[in-house]
């Protein structure tokens, strides 16, 4: 059998065995996307990771030049793997390490099956925002089954479903797998109707994008926490409501506080969702009613959690750094890959009340990226405690930037947007006591640089939480 006949050989398994729900769109009043497989016992989860990881390791060894060389200058071999608990064995990989492997072989590097390269549909890229970008190919079964994923929380969680208006504002521009295949493809299987409009082109298209929304009368509208709450002070200042029933909240993590302000300025809303995911597919999406817990699709993928310092796993209830590992992407694997994201090494399993679904959860949402944390008098932050703090100071738009000049830092620098035309002494002292007593500082070791409106730093539909200006 050839690498491509055993390719489509698995697709059609998945499909077969309801991994990949192909009868769709489903009767509306089904509740779950994909029941059998979102309700799987525990057992029968666990073996299913087993043999999967053991599936993905061995193809990679046969079929990728990059993992063969790679695992083997590390001692690895894929008879270690006897079940998916020995997935800590896998040897770490990182961007760096994609990154030569990519200058050395381009366009996707020795990591691409070559029998597949030239059947991909779909070309997925980084920002390169540090560095040079990565290159992803999707083929015809990891788009169908990151489609079948997206669709399950979709369905299920937004009530994405035959007659829901659902407009896509992350990003249209190429190579982007959550722009297009999101809303060409996971929309049409919940029968919704899409409109991709591209949070890129909100600032320059602003009119036109409110005349949208207002028009179709959008149900669900999917962008950053940031441009959420900026469409919605954009509403309140033009004397309209926005129509949105729910919001799903991508590109970083919502804090608390900032949940709160998009109920004030989307009144129509009865629902904010968190949803996490990379360019290259991985995901986990906020369960409605568990605030904070973002559950992993088991059959999709493994994360394990390691000190960022020695790659040893990290203790339960500790922090550390995020690796993930897609179990269905053949084209071209990602196996023990680091995401860079700091997250808590805690897990739950029981069912969620609500909907029973058995595959396991965050206990609480995913801070940020291990390069965004950042000191202040010792003390270790992230933007999204900031950010929880900002959106307490009165008149703020809750736009803001974290300035970061050094390792070791004596003072919290931050831009913040305000609607006061003059900030008085009084003002300024009661924002720093605010941000200080929020993130466990002195009022004096915050410094507060004050704009108007509009004045933060933005990349495209994201708001810059983080202005790095420490010297390369």
């Amino acid at each position: 059998m050839t690498v491509l006949q055993e390719y489509e050989r698995i697709h059609e398994e998945l499909r077969r065995e309801g991994y990949i729900n192909a009868q769709y769109p489903l009767n509306p009043s089904e509740t779950l996307w994909n029941k059998k497989i979102m309700t799987m016992k525990r057992e029968d989860l666990e073996k299913v990771k087993s043999f999967r990881l053991k599936r993905i390791v061995k193809w990679a060894w046969e079929n990728v030049p990059f993992y063969r060389n790679f695992w083997k200058s590390k001692g690895f071999e894929p008879d270690q793997i006897r079940d998916w608990k020995d997935i800590v064995k896998i040897p770490i990989l990182r961007k760096d390490e994609l990154r030569k492997d990519l200058s050395a072989n381009p366009p996707f590097g020795s990591i691409m099956v070559p029998e597949l390269a030239k059947r991909i549909r779909f070309v997925g890229a980084t920002s390169g925002s540090t560095g040079l970008p990565t290159f992803q190919g999707w083929g015809a079964l990891e788009l169908d089954y990151f489609e079948e994923a997206q669709a399950r929380y979709l369905w299920t969680f937004a009530g994405v479903k035959p007659t829901t208006v659902y407009a896509n504002y992350l990003n249209m521009s190429g190579f982007y797998s959550w722009g297009p295949p999101v809303v060409e493809t996971a929309m049409w299987r919940c029968g919704a109707t899409a409109i991709a409009g591209g949070g890129e082109t909100y600032f320059s298209w602003k009119a036109r994008h409110n005349l949208i929304f207002r028009l179709w009368k959008v149900d669900v509208l999917a962008t950053t926490p940031w441009l959420h709450r900026l469409i919605g002070e954009e509403a309140k200042a033009e004397g309209w409501e926005s129509p949105f029933k729910v919001l799903l909240l991508h590109g970083g993590a919502a804090a608390e506080n900032t949940k709160k302000k998009l109920f004030q300025v989307h009144p129509n809303a009865k629902l904010a969702i968190s949803v996490w995911g990379t360019t290259d597919g991985h995901m986990a999406v906020e369960v409605p009613g568990l605030d904070g817990q973002l559950v992993i699709w088991e059959d999709m993928e493994i994360f394990d959690i390691v000190d960022p310092k020695t790659d040893e796993p990290a203790s339960p209830g500790e922090r550390g750094e995020l690796i993930a590992t897609l179990l269905n992407h053949f084209t071209m694997p990602l196996i023990r890959y680091s995401l860079g994201d700091y997250v808590k090494n805690e897990f739950t399993t029981d069912p969620d009340p609500t909907y029973g679904i058995t595959h396991s959860r965050f206990v609480e949402p995913i801070p940020g990226r291990v390069e965004w944390m950042f000191k202040v008098k010792g003390k270790l932050l992230l933007p999204i405690y900031v950010e929880d703090a900002v959106n307490e100071i009165p008149d703020t738009t809750g736009m803001f930037n974290v300035i970061i000049y050094g390792n070791e830092m004596d003072k919290l620098k931050i831009r913040v947007e305000t609607r006061r035309n003059l900030v008085d002494s009084t003002y300024d002292t009661r924002a720093r006591e605010t941000l200080a007593e929020r993130i466990g500082l002195n009022k004096d070791d915050v410094e507060i640089e004050w704009v108007e409106p509009g004045k933060t730093v933005w990349t495209g539909y994201k708001l810059q939480v983080f202005l790095d200006q420490r010297k390369k």
